[in-house]
């Protein structure tokens, strides 16, 4: 039996603060991955697995998806979630649909970094088994206990935070300079930066992006003053968005065009398919191995590794 207090109206505002502080628990995971708090490895374990329930998800999968492949080479093959995936000649769909889109690709260089990291003996395949089983076995509990309210207040809001996160990729690079990867240090408009106060006041400072992929282990709370300092002088100020709900409203609704910064259409063939992901993780293999020896399929991995069985579960379930 619901409580009273639970009408309708107040379902909808849990809903929407469950939604905010998922995407909240999303950023916060983006900038401790990149730079942990605690100077004790297992305390960063610990928090790991409580970030993983706040963002629902097992967070070391940013590694794979986000330190190692975009940040190296961002808007390259190498990078899972470039923008040129997307070539709908709508842009509404570029926006709504980057996450979908992508989610297959990084998924599979999700679970290769894990088999790779476990064939070397990695601490980090622990940790995303870890992250994982604590995941679902929370999830599982919630589910059993009401899964009315677990849909509501924990499954769809984080859901809504890993496409909310993901589809930023689509807001902060589509449109933007793509260099080679030994460039990426002076790619000052490689990224679309959204300044604007209360973005960063509540998604802590995630607008300042330039910033962050030039120095990706530099703590948010100190991107800003280093943003006026580095980016600014050297960035096109159509890069220098203040306000981020009017760009997604120019950019996906009306006119609803897809540009780049400097005012010229995106050279994309949306007729053409984009061509396959390269593989980034070679460095990362065992001596005298190669993609095929860490290629696979979901029921090689069920079969043969019960604790990664529980990743790929959720992780795919997710996705």
């Amino acid at each position: 039996m619901y409580h009273p207090i639970l009408t309708f109206p107040n379902i909808c505002v849990a809903f929407v603060l469950c939604c905010y502080f998922s995407f909240a628990g999303a950023a916060i995971t983006h900038n401790f991955m990149h730079c942990k708090i605690f100077f004790n490895d297992d305390f960063n374990r610990v928090f790991q697995c409580i970030l993983s329930l706040v963002y629902g998800h097992p967070v070391s999968t940013f590694v794979p998806g986000h330190n190692l492949s975009h940040h190296r080479f961002t808007q390259l093959r190498k990078d899972p979630m470039r923008t040129s995936k997307l070539r709908y000649s709508w842009n509404l769909l570029n926006g709504l649909l980057f996450q979908p889109t992508v989610a297959w690709d990084v998924l599979k260089a999700d679970i290769r970094y894990i088999l790779v990291q476990r064939d070397n003996g990695r601490q980090y395949y622990v940790n995303a088994v870890r992250e994982a089983s604590t995941v679902i076995c929370v999830s599982l509990a919630l589910a059993i206990l009401d899964w009315r309210r677990f849909l509501i207040y924990f499954y769809i809001p984080h859901f809504f935070a890993q496409w909310a996160i993901v589809g930023m990729n689509m807001l902060q690079h589509d449109g933007c300079d793509v260099v080679d990867y030994h460039d990426q240090k002076h790619n000052y408009n490689g990224s679309r930066n959204f300044v604007g106060y209360w973005l960063n006041y509540f998604a802590f400072n995630t607008g300042y992006h330039s910033m962050h992929h030039l120095y990706p282990k530099m703590h948010w709370s100190i991107l800003p003053y280093e943003h006026d300092k580095q980016i600014k002088p050297h960035i096109h100020p159509q890069l220098l968005q203040p306000s981020m709900g009017t760009y997604i409203f120019e950019a996906f609704i009306y006119p609803g065009v897809r540009m780049r910064y400097d005012g010229k259409p995106v050279d994309i063939d949306c007729a053409k398919r984009e061509e396959p992901d390269e593989d980034w993780m070679v460095q990362y293999y065992r001596k005298g191995k190669s993609f095929d020896d860490y290629d696979f399929t979901i029921i090689d991995v069920l079969l043969n590794d019960g604790n990664l069985m529980c990743v790929v579960i959720w992780v795919s379930f997710r996705y």
